[in-house]
């Protein structure tokens, strides 16, 4: 691989032979997957600089990133193949460096290089050059074939006609045609990769054209759409088409591939774009935000289709997206015109990674917000199986490896959130300003029952009643002030009882329980929350959709629920009353819930509240054992279906619980 870039590179700093100085430039190749992909200076002060060409996403990339320098400066260096040539002072290519940095031929630093493209014979190359003081100061691009060099002067172009004085508009600082190639040169920003989408509504804003707005048939974006899924024919375009036909938009400026390894954000408010050749004047709104999200959760973060959904429709219900969507215009169509955005880097693109999941998100979306052909139908199946998996003929052991790798997964999405929208929390103290009498409620609420506990109620359960203001907390502030609640709620049972009796309640019982009752509190505090941020909540309250519960393809799960039920009340009756295994007693319960339904996992939360009382009154703990049992079976079982309750309610209006069945075909389209 060395010796076909070694011809390349020679060519590039051809000098024609003429007679004059003469530098030795000397690099290390690093591969990525069998290909050149970057050229580092040897010399040890350059590496970490040289490496700002490349913007790790994955969490692997971004550990290999941070070893490269440590490896090329070791003798572990030796297994990257070194390039040594010598650079005339007379070449096309040194001068332009030169002019660039400022910086003499003879003290000009060893460039870095990054190859682009699918194969070295068809890619461009970016150099990034240093200052007298080695600091990155100029990037350049350049194209070598005939595709590489008309790609760049397009790119060139673009960027010389992009408005002046425009947030994330970077601008031509040289130009340099020659023989052997077509470069540009641009300006290097500092500063990382953004990790979400905060302070892009400014961006984007800024980048809508002034004037009318313009009907979308006559962007140049959507006739290569149009053009392209045309031939491709897949079955949901005439839909699309059919809701986006006519419409009239504010056109934007459109980079094409708006995507974190393409941005440097040099602080919050000032995000800088390269790349832009894919871009146009005058692009449809919305869809760089749209590739943001989800080209960052597909290609950098490797998240499930379910995820990717999900941190989509996070993205369109946040108030910064639905501003800009009113100032577009698109707010009545930005479903269809996000579906389109799909379509368009599926067939457009025609991206070497992921197309499978683009398909894929296509069909979930689609069928979701109701936007499939006439006569299909949705069909949806279990959370987190691939596409096809469940049709799949299996023994026995690789299906109940299925179930439990599904279980796994949804319970992972029960607690998983959207984190590439970037939401603003205010301080605590905001809160105390404007919600002080909410505050001052829940407190005495907590007071109240305290004193309920410690004067009347010693060994009666009042979980359900600790839990009010901590719920209430979370719905009419946020998920901080209810976890704040729910962690006061938590101790303060414990410690009344220690305090009312502390033979009866040694501190390692007293903490036990502590975390117990939080656990509890907190998982109704957190779906609460979750289930409060979802669109039209309450106009969804009363659309109960009960689902069949399906024991055939779930008996793996029923089986693993049983043993955790029986090894979990064995554990209640082998430490007895006084420690309580109640949040325990959940995690069968949610099993049921999620793979079952609501019915069966009311059950198994009424016979985990039943084997708890049940041993608490067998063990002759409390004098009045009848009384006791009477209130603390009802209470310890609205404890458990509370939860249970919440999670349903989440499960079945959250996207991150929909997979579409496979029928053998991909959705919207067909495989190449």
């Amino acid at each position: 691989m060395a010796n076909t870039v070694q011809p390349i590179i020679k060519e590039l700093f051809r000098d024609g032979e003429l007679p004059g100085e003469s530098r030795a430039f000397a690099w290390r190749l690093i591969r990525r997957r069998g290909r050149p992909f970057l050229l580092l200076p040897c010399a040890r002060t350059s590496t970490r600089i040289s490496l700002e060409l490349y913007s790790a996403q994955r969490r692997r990339a971004k550990i290999w990133r941070a070893l490269l320098p440590l490896l090329l400066d070791s003798p572990a260096a030796m297994i990257f193949q070194r390039l040594s040539l010598s650079v005339g002072q007379h070449s096309e290519l040194m001068h332009f460096l030169s002019e660039q940095s400022g910086v003499p031929f003879g003290e000009l630093s060893v460039p870095a290089i990054k190859f682009g493209g699918t194969e070295v014979q068809k890619s461009r190359l970016v150099l990034l050059i240093c200052d007298r003081t080695n600091r990155p100061l100029k990037v350049i691009k350049l194209g070598l074939d005939a595709a590489g060099r008309e790609a760049t002067d397009r790119e060139a172009q673009l960027l010389a006609s992009l408005p002046v004085n425009t947030l994330g508009c970077i601008r031509l600082t040289g130009r340099l045609t020659t023989a052997r190639c077509s470069a540009f040169a641009t300006d290097f920003f500092a500063g990382a990769s953004p990790d979400d989408d905060a302070g892009m509504e400014v961006l984007f804003h800024s980048w809508i054209n002034p004037g009318p707005a313009v009907a979308l048939e006559t962007l140049d974006t959507w006739r290569e759409l149009e053009t392209n899924v045309a031939g491709a024919a897949p079955a949901n375009w005439p839909v699309l088409r059919s809701a986006l036909a006519g419409k009239r938009v504010q056109s934007t400026l459109y980079h094409g591939d708006f995507a974190p390894w393409n941005i440097r954000a040099v602080n919050s408010q000032n995000l800088q774009a390269f790349d832009w050749e894919r871009g146009n004047l005058r692009g449809i709104p919305g869809w760089d935000w749209f590739h943001f999200v989800v080209q960052t959760s597909i290609l950098a973060r490797r998240q499930s289709v379910e995820r990717v959904a999900a941190e989509v429709e996070e993205l369109l219900q946040s108030p910064r997206f639905e501003k800009y969507a009113a100032a577009t215009g698109i707010s009545s169509i930005v479903q269809p015109l996000l579906l389109a955005y799909l379509l368009h880097h599926r067939w457009v693109v025609t991206p070497r990674e992921g197309s499978r999941q683009v398909e894929e998100l296509f069909g979930l979306l689609a069928a979701r917000w109701q936007l499939l052909p006439a006569g299909q139908k949705q069909t949806t199946g279990p959370s987190g199986a691939k596409a096809g998996l469940a049709a799949t003929p299996a023994g026995f052991w690789a299906d109940a490896r299925r179930q439990l790798h599904s279980a796994w997964l949804q319970l992972g999405n029960v607690f998983w959130e959207p984190t590439l929208t970037a939401a603003s929390r205010p301080p605590l103290t905001d809160y105390l300003k404007s919600a002080w009498p909410l505050i001052l409620l829940c407190s005495a609420w907590l007071a109240a029952v305290a004193n309920v506990q410690y004067f009347y109620a010693t060994h009666l359960m009042l979980l359900p009643v600790y839990a009010i203001p901590c719920l209430l907390a979370a719905w009419k502030m946020n998920r901080r002030w209810g976890t704040l609640f729910a962690g006061a709620a938590a101790g303060l049972g414990p410690l009344v009882g220690m305090i009312k009796d502390p033979a009866s309640h040694p501190a390692d019982v007293v903490c036990w329980n502590a975390l117990m009752r939080l656990m509890v509190l907190q998982l109704c505090v957190f779906l609460t929350d979750r289930i409060h941020r979802q669109k039209n909540f309450f106009g969804q309250l009363g659309a109960w959709r009960r689902r069949p519960a399906d024991f055939g393809s779930n008996w793996a799960v029923v089986l693993v629920s049983s043993l955790c039920f029986g090894l979990i009340a064995w554990g209640d009756f082998f430490t007895g009353p006084r420690v309580t295994f109640l949040p325990l007693y959940l995690f069968p319960a949610i099993l049921i819930t999620l793979f079952l339904n609501l019915t069966w996992g009311t059950l198994v939360a009424l016979v985990g509240a039943l084997v708890a009382s049940t041993d608490e009154y067998t063990s002759k703990y409390n004098a009045d054992a009848v009384e006791v049992f009477g209130w603390n079976l009802p209470m310890r079982f609205l404890t458990l279906f509370l939860v249970i309750l919440l999670l349903d309610r989440l499960r079945q209006d959250n996207v991150l619980f929909t997979t579409l069945k496979s029928n053998g075909n991909p959705p919207g389209g067909t495989h190449d």
